[in-house]
């Protein structure tokens, strides 16, 4: 993911971000396996266009941040969004005979993490109505 931000948003660069939303919401147990957080919060304080949403599923009592599972928070931005475009949810369905080439979508979701989390990501965008073009996905365990 970091790679990817600093490729979106280079420190010394042209935004290649396009001015569209881009959505890091990292999801992890406890605040200590937070990485590159001080890089990603600079960046969202530079960036306008870039969220940055740590949330922690197993925080200790002092953590002020988002809590739970990153399904959550993803539904969250999905639904928020749909309603800010005053667009249906689930999405229409894509016309089968549209070849892959042409495929042309306003919103993409990278997913990388443990198996139980890019599942529960996947399913979720699919039961909106996301086609399978749209989420890319890498599981590590």
């Amino acid at each position: 993911m970091r790679g990817y931000t600093q490729w979106l948003f280079p420190e010394n660069g042209p935004d290649r971000s396009n001015g569209k939303d881009i959505w890091l919401v990292y999801g992890t147990r406890y605040e200590t396996d937070i990485y590159y957080r001080d890089e990603f919060e600079a960046l969202a304080r530079r960036a306008p266009n870039f969220h940055y949403l740590p949330t922690l599923s197993r925080a200790n009592d002092d953590w002020t941040g988002l809590r739970g599972h990153v399904q959550v928070h993803i539904s969250k931005i999905v639904e928020e969004r749909a309603a800010r475009l005053g667009l249906p949810l689930p999405v229409p369905p894509v016309n089968p005979d549209t070849p892959p080439a042409e495929l042309r979508f306003d919103a993409y979701a990278y997913i990388c993490g443990l198996n139980f989390m890019v599942s529960g990501v996947r399913d979720l965008l699919s039961g909106y109505g996301w086609h399978k073009k749209q989420i890319v996905f890498e599981r590590y365990d």
